[in-house]
């Protein structure tokens, strides 16, 4: 599920549960779902992340966040819980992302290629690290994408 989707369905719930249910145990039994629901999406995109090897590059924090919601029984409905989680699962969302990949691959090898031709006294190569189309062009060349080539 994508992070706007988690988003919807965040704040829906957290809509409905004040105007429908007027009942505790009613309301308890929707928050213990929507926790469920919520923890199924999360479980899943940390198994995809894993896969792809994106779950490696978020930062300690941002992997403790996901994991912590996950193994703890938490109920979402801080809005700063859920702030942070879809702050998270975008930046998973972006990691996972070939074309950021290849964009952020292609940008370290046109760093390197002007500064190598700025020392031998090109001077418009330092506009090299700026282009965001020769940096793409750079990754792809790089890491291979199919029909490319």
């Amino acid at each position: 599920m994508s992070v706007t989707k988690l988003r919807r369905f965040l704040s829906g719930n957290k809509t409905t549960r004040g105007h429908v249910y007027e009942s505790a145990d009613q309301s308890q039994a929707e928050g213990n779902q929507s926790s469920l629901s919520v923890r199924r999406i999360l479980a899943s995109q940390v198994t995809k992340s894993k896969r792809s090897g994106a779950w490696f590059r978020l930062s300690r924090m941002e992997r403790g966040i996901l994991s912590l919601s996950l193994s703890l029984k938490v109920t979402f409905e801080s809005s700063a819980l859920a702030r942070a989680l879809v702050s998270v699962l975008k930046r998973l969302a972006d990691l996972g992302d070939a074309v950021y990949s290849q964009l952020v691959t292609g940008t370290r090898l046109a760093c390197a290629f002007a500064e190598a031709a700025t020392s031998w006294g090109h001077r418009g190569a330092r506009s090299w690290t700026t282009d965001r189309s020769y940096a793409l062009f750079l990754g792809r060349f790089m890491t291979g994408v199919k029909g490319y080539r």
